[in-house]
């Protein structure tokens, strides 16, 4: 109930009040006692009406915001160490000489085309062993389609090797002759040239 309807009722009970205290030979209280407490009920009941009403606000306290730790990422420091590169040491003496032709000696005779196998005995004369990483190669003269060959085994100081080279006799008559030569690891040309020498007729 509001406040006005309840000040209506009110003043209702208390004009009721008043005309039924006016009523001749009614005896009691007199009229201006019944009026005041009248008024006093009639006040107590708006306050009450509105404490009633008034309905008390809470303010709303917006939540706190928690600030969540920031993870501290530390770099790890990387370290490339790069492998040492192992390096071939040069060998101060190093020397290659003829010792024989195994066979085809010079100015052995082919048919034009015809495909035939040099060999040659060399001996290691240096100071160093020759590895398997050592090569023979053309290096003048009629090639006669011979290909590059890498040792077939180390030779090591004062020994030596037999080296075969697979050829093919050239289509044109005449002499012909091709040389090769030993080369190390890295590229390095030493030591006598071997030669091959024929007749094309």
């Amino acid at each position: 109930m509001n406040r006005r309807a309840v000040a209506s009722l009110a003043i209702s009970v208390i004009f009721c009040t008043l005309m039924a205290c006016g009523s001749p030979g009614q005896t009691g209280p007199s009229v201006s006692q019944r009026a005041t407490g009248l008024a006093q009920t009639a006040a107590a009941l708006l306050t009450s009406t509105a404490a009633a009403s008034v309905t008390p606000v809470t303010p709303t306290v917006p939540p706190t915001a928690t600030i969540m730790p920031t993870a501290t990422i530390s770099p790890v420091p990387v370290t490339d160490t790069p492998s040492p590169t192992a390096t071939a040491t040069p060998c101060p003496n190093l020397k290659a000489d003829f010792v024989a032709d195994v066979n085809v000696p010079d100015g052995t005779h082919f048919a034009p085309g015809s495909d035939f196998k040099k060999t040659w005995r060399l001996r290691n004369s240096g100071d160093c062993a020759w590895t398997t990483d050592y090569t023979l190669r053309y290096v003048g003269g009629e090639p006669m389609s011979g290909v590059t060959i890498s040792l077939p085994n180390a030779v090591p100081p004062g020994a030596t090797i037999d080296l075969t080279i697979s050829l093919v006799a050239p289509t044109s008559p005449g002499k012909h002759i091709g040389r090769w030569q030993l080369f190390t690891p890295d590229g390095s040309a030493f030591g006598t040239k071997p030669y091959v020498q024929i007749m094309v007729s």
